[in-house]
């Protein structure tokens, strides 16, 4: 059956150039239906829907070997520099991507006051509150950790979802808003529920085996906490543009991760660098700020008129930390997957940032 998804697939890659056989090829191997594919492309045809446009996407222009030359002559820094300039520059031409993470912050933050005062409310009603903790006590509390996991995850994951949708159409030569993001969401939510399911399942599992072990345990705990948040950082991309299983998800995240996993990581150490050097002029700014504001004599008022908009920056630079981290995954996944360059980014980047074997 042809759904808007596949249209929309379709259509993309048209206007990026790739031929029609790469386009099937690609789709029948993540499990579309060859009818419905080949349907797609004739409707599309029909309706005049495709088109050759001046500016397409770029697909990769230089070699590996001279990308990864170029890159190690640039410095890693540097190049983690002009990659940060760059998803700037997305973001200036999409600012309301970063209502994805807003809204999604506020939401969890409200969920997660309803659940305190939930578990506020029960601890006198079920004796949690006790001394002694029972088996019976633990699986409830456990369950309402685990509850809150799902709803949490679920909401996270359902922005960066919709967040996704608009970056790959913005560095696909589209152009779509907030609200067609949600709807890409909404489409896929099904898929993003058993998501968090079972995020929070391997979630729930870690803090039990932290919770009732001494320290060796909560350092294997944390590690593997730690390396299933790696393997799964892509999980929003391949939820939504790949056709698969929500198993099959993580596991072509793994695959986008093992292809550059160096690469990635160093960029998000130097992103976290950048990013905490921009927190710590911030602090350095409003802490001389404040001093000058005590030292004029305005005492705990002008602490208050210094401190709301101290708070409120670090908000905004938590935000764009966010934003910017989901766009250049997108960015690498693209290339990654499909073997696009997005527009506005140097390819010599991002085709450093995969290995040689990427097709």
């Amino acid at each position: 059956m042809i759904n808007q998804q596949l249209l929309d697939y379709i259509s993309t890659q048209k206007r990026n150039g790739i031929s029609d056989d790469v386009i099937k090829q690609a789709l029948l191997s993540n499990g579309w239906d060859q009818a419905d594919v080949n349907n797609a492309i004739s409707s599309l045809i029909s309706q005049r829907e495709i088109i050759d446009p001046a500016g397409s996407v770029p697909t990769a222009t230089v070699s590996h070997a001279d990308a990864t030359a170029a890159v190690q002559k640039m410095g890693k820094f540097k190049a983690s520099w002009r990659l940060f300039n760059q998803s700037i520059n997305l973001l200036k031409q999409d600012k309301e991507i970063m209502l994805f993470p807003v809204v999604s912050t506020i939401t969890v933050l409200l969920v997660t006051i309803l659940f305190g005062l939930t578990l506020f409310a029960l601890y006198p009603l079920l004796g949690l509150g006790e001394d002694t903790s029972s088996q019976s006590q633990d699986i409830i509390i456990y369950g309402i950790i685990f509850v809150y996991y799902v709803i949490a995850f679920f909401i996270t994951t359902y922005f960066k979802v919709g967040l996704t949708a608009v970056v790959y159409e913005r560095i696909n030569g589209g152009d779509i808003n907030f609200k067609d993001g949600i709807k890409r969401a909404n489409g896929i939510a099904g898929k993003i529920f058993l998501w968090s399911i079972i995020t929070s399942t391997v979630g729930i599992i870690l803090k039990i085996v932290s919770d009732k072990s001494k320290w060796l345990g909560k350092l294997v705990a944390s590690l593997l906490g730690a390396a299933w948040n790696v393997v799964t950082m892509f999980i929003a991309p391949t939820l939504l543009l790949d056709n698969v299983s929500v198993w099959q998800s993580i596991g072509r995240s793994a695959e986008v991760f093992k292809k550059t996993w160096g690469e990635t990581l160093i960029l998000n150490i130097s992103f976290s660098i950048i990013v905490f050097l921009f927190v710590l002029l911030n602090i350095l700014f409003f802490g001389l700020l404040a001093f000058a504001v005590l030292a004029a004599g305005f005492g705990t008022i002008g602490l208050l008129i210094v401190g709301v908009p101290f708070v409120l920056s670090l908000v905004i630079i938590t935000i764009l930390s966010n934003s910017l981290n989901e766009i250049f995954k997108v960015v690498l996944y693209s290339y990654a997957r499909f073997g696009i360059i997005a527009e506005g980014f140097s390819p010599e980047l991002i085709v450093g940032a995969v290995k040689s074997n990427t097709k």
